[in-house]
């Protein structure tokens, strides 16, 4: 419908163009302000080398200069840094590390990464897209709705993996729809592994991307996909991810002692299965664009959002004009949803709630805005639907992503739940050569924000509650805020 009047001179790709540059300027700009929490910590802490066992280096002593830290900051420790957190996410983790090397040690460098990969997903999502659409109009709603969404935008400048994990599973599945619909060759299906086993060591739960994937290639592709030639495009991946385990089994098993914990604590307050369910339509539906539920938490305003993208669903599939509009409807769906019934298992399974949570929901949102970009470019393209109608469906699903995006940014308040930063920054701003530091963490990720080099003396005193800054005219003393939480 669309299609012809606005491909006249390539107007349309100008079009798409313009909105991914516009998402990748609005991913530039965003946050306007920026505080870290305990998980960013982790991560930083672990790009540097430093674990949680790492004070314990420290602990016969009470003075350590930054030298001495810095002989941390090594490939080798970043790994054995990550095992011992629980093996997740080295893949970042050794990618912050590096980064870092070569563009300094500052919230903003740290945060520039993620930003970096989060614009990488919107290109390859652009090319995603015109797997699907073509070059049609509907290319740009995909990229707004993606880059609209307050997860996606969260993630891109979260310091931690998701932006990563987002942009391999995004990769993967580019590959994946070249090997599966395309030319069969096994080059794409060796990118597909590949792109899968990056995603996975970025972060564990991108898996259940990963498994809808397989699992549709084992249904359509049975056949073929044990040949020879396939199987040797597998090998390396495969091996990849094996290797890996094999070395970082003692993080697994830190994982499972982590989640046995949080099990135990969970018991106290009581399990239920109802509670998994509610959750699991909840966000199943946020993520496909019926946000009511951002707005009003309420099991009944839960249920109809629900039903409405279960309803969308079963009204696409027969709206669509051919075999292959139903096809990429499920598949795309299929991605979606895939999180949604993988993390409620798994929260099942743990007999906790913790892997209902929206960070978990990431890997599944370019799948989620592409199945209701889809949706509407075949509602659209349905001559037997209301004009009305597709109007009406268009501002129904678009208009509120928009609100709520609005409505979180003016609501915005970043706590702060460490000041090291601020204190990082006084030091080199006053060239401040000795601090007095309650504990040994607090020196250690005070100086992951110091520039590379900077020489000063971390002096610990267990029986302060604040740091103690030492420069030409004399003390200064700045209470700690720190919350491990």
């Amino acid at each position: 419908m669309f299609t012809g009047i606005l491909n006249k001179d390539g107007f349309t790709k100008k079009i798409n163009i313009f909105c991914l540059l516009t998402a990748i300027a609005l991913i530039l700009i965003l946050p306007l302000k920026k505080e870290i929490w305990y998980d960013e910590t982790v991560s930083i802490l672990c790009s540097k080398g430093i674990s949680h066992d790492a004070p314990l280096l420290f602990a016969d002593t009470n003075a350590v200069s930054s030298a001495t830290l810095q002989q941390l900051n090594t490939d080798k420790n970043v790994f054995d840094a990550t095992v011992t957190d629980n093996a997740n996410s080295f893949l970042y983790n050794i990618g912050l590390h590096w980064f870092a090397l070569l563009f300094g040690n500052s919230v903003s460098a740290y945060m520039l990464f993620s930003k970096l990969l989060a614009i990488a997903t919107l290109i390859a999502f652009y090319f995603l897209c015109d797997l699907f659409f073509k070059n049609n109009l509907f290319t740009s709603v995909a990229i707004l709705l993606l880059a609209t969404d307050i997860n996606f935008l969260g993630m891109s400048h979260e310091i931690r993996a998701y932006a990563m994990g987002i942009f391999f599973v995004t990769l993967a599945a580019i590959y994946f729809y070249k090997f599966m619909y395309g030319s069969a060759k096994p080059f794409y299906l060796f990118c597909t592994g590949l792109c899968a086993v990056a995603a996975v060591l970025s972060h564990f739960l991108s898996v259940y991307i990963i498994l809808v994937l397989l699992m549709v290639m084992i249904v359509t592709k049975k056949s073929k996909l044990f040949s020879a030639k396939n199987i040797l495009a597998v090998v390396i991946p495969v091996a990849l991810i094996a290797v890996f385990f094999y070395f970082a089994y003692p993080g697994l098993e830190t994982m499972s002692r982590q989640n046995h914990a949080i099990q135990q604590k969970a018991l106290s307050t009581g399990f239920s299965l109802q509670e998994v369910c509610w959750r699991a339509l909840k966000f199943t539906a946020i993520n496909f664009k019926v946000v009511f539920p951002s707005f009003r938490n309420t099991k009944p305003v839960i249920l109809i959002s629900f039903l409405f993208v279960m309803a969308l669903y079963l009204a696409g599939i027969k709206a669509s004009g051919n075999k292959e509009q139903k096809r990429n409807l499920h598949l795309l769906f299929s991605l979606g949803a895939g999180g949604s019934l993988f993390l409620a298992v798994l929260c099942v399974r743990s007999h906790h709630y913790t892997a209902l949570y929206y960070r978990y929901f990431s890997f599944c949102l370019p799948f989620c805005s592409l199945f209701i970009a889809y949706l509407l470019f075949v509602f659209f393209n349905n001559q037997k639907i209301n004009k009305a109608l597709k109007c009406c469906l268009f501002v129904v699903l678009v208009a509120p992503s928009l609100l709520l995006l609005f409505t979180s940014l003016k609501n915005a308040r970043p706590r702060l739940s460490y000041n090291h930063i601020a204190i990082a920054r006084t030091i080199e701003s006053n060239n401040i050569t000795k601090i007095e530091v309650p504990q040994w963490r607090d020196a250690l990720l005070i100086n992951s924000f110091l520039p590379q080099g900077y020489k000063i003396d971390y002096f610990r005193n267990p029986l302060t509650t604040g740091f103690t800054l030492y420069n030409a005219g004399g003390e200064e003393k700045i209470p700690v805020i720190r919350k491990d939480e």
